[in-house]
């Protein structure tokens, strides 16, 4: 569903606003590297051939809301705008092609969506009325009541799955999740949250997480008087306060689709564990050009999809790991501060 309440003009201030805001709180991306230290080695690159397989993607047939598919979530694609107005711009792309662009790609992530496009109510909403109804599943069979041990067990799982996907993916770990909600519940002063993971048998990054059973986690959560936000960037905001352990009222844990017993999310929360200790222990061993390989094999997978359906290698090219290693990293844009990230922001469309 697309928002249509915005001209273009105003949807790409919009989205430019609810970004700045987002950098004045978050900061900079730090971990493992400062990704916008290592950017121009390989965002340029990765930029052009996103835009080249798109076309080619719609010039084979395929609608923009299968094109839209290909990226997984919304999210993700809202997460790889920023980056791709990057390496467009390092191109010498004019502003007007990369508007352009960026108005597409919102395009796509409104296809992704039943509710308004920048969520300027506080409502990310992906699932349709009838989605969200047999996402639920009337709600009274499908959750199990929650308890304050059950509650912090869910919660350790949710704060695992948040550390796993940051460790998988580094700071673009919003490319292999998506949080959605506040959906209503049955009672008015109840809304549901919904966390998604994806892709945690990322072995194609890691081969770690071939020791990962499962390559989903849906985590349904019902919680009472939270007074619940969630931001274009997924992350999700209570009313001063709030506590997500002791407002849950009732959650359901669905694993490949199956529902998951406490065993089985002590059992998961152990082996998630386990699997980032070793990532993290390979990682801090790592030179800053193997960390900036990494990330550029990070936002190469982000499009494998696109790639597989036209039938072509997902990998980075050689060329970028030579530029890497002729290279060096970028000390003017290290630990950008709040004024120079807005200014970057209004400057780059």
């Amino acid at each position: 569903m697309v928002d249509d309440r915005f001209a273009p003009q105003e949807t790409l201030e919009g989205f430019k606003q609810a970004v700045a805001q987002i950098w004045l709180r978050d900061g900079q991306n730090t971990w493992p590297v400062d990704l916008n230290t290592i950017a121009h080695l390989f965002m340029d690159i990765f930029a052009l051939e996103l835009l080249e397989d798109i076309r080619q993607l719609k010039a084979a047939g395929l609608p923009d809301e299968a094109v839209a598919r290909k990226f997984k979530t919304a999210a993700r694609i809202v997460r790889l705008i920023m980056p791709l107005v990057l390496g467009m711009k390092a191109t010498g792309m004019p502003v007007d092609q990369v508007r352009q662009h960026v108005s597409y790609l919102l395009s796509l992530v409104g296809l992704l969506k039943s509710g308004t496009l920048l969520n300027p109510d506080g409502r990310n909403l992906i699932l349709f009325p009838g989605q969200v109804q047999e996402a639920i599943g009337g709600q009274a069979g499908a959750f199990e009541p929650a308890g304050l041990q059950s509650s912090r067990l869910l919660h350790r799982l949710c704060g695992i799955l948040w550390n796993y996907a940051e460790t998988v993916c580094f700071k673009t770990h919003g490319l292999i999740r998506e949080f959605h909600g506040p959906y209503p519940g049955l009672q008015a002063d109840r809304e549901i949250l919904v966390r998604d993971f994806f892709l945690l048998r990322a072995t194609d990054l890691w081969p770690e997480c071939r020791a990962v059973p499962v390559d989903t986690i849906r985590v349904k959560a019902v919680y009472q008087g939270l007074d619940m936000g969630i931001d274009i960037y997924n992350n999700v905001s209570t009313r001063p306060g709030g506590s997500f352990v002791q407002a849950l009222v009732s959650f359901s844990v669905e694993a490949d689709g199956q529902t998951l017993p406490a065993s089985g999310i002590e059992e998961l929360c152990r082996l998630l564990s386990g699997v980032m200790m070793a990532i993290a222990a390979r990682v801090e061993k790592f030179t800053w050009q193997a960390l900036t390989e990494k990330y550029a094999e990070i936002f190469w997978f982000s499009k494998k999809e696109l790639r597989d359906e036209l039938g072509r290698d997902w990998r980075p090219p050689v060329a970028i790991k030579e530029r890497i290693d002729r290279g060096l990293p970028s000390q003017r844009l290290a630990r950008l501060g709040p004024d120079s990230l807005q200014r970057l922001l209004r400057v780059s469309f």
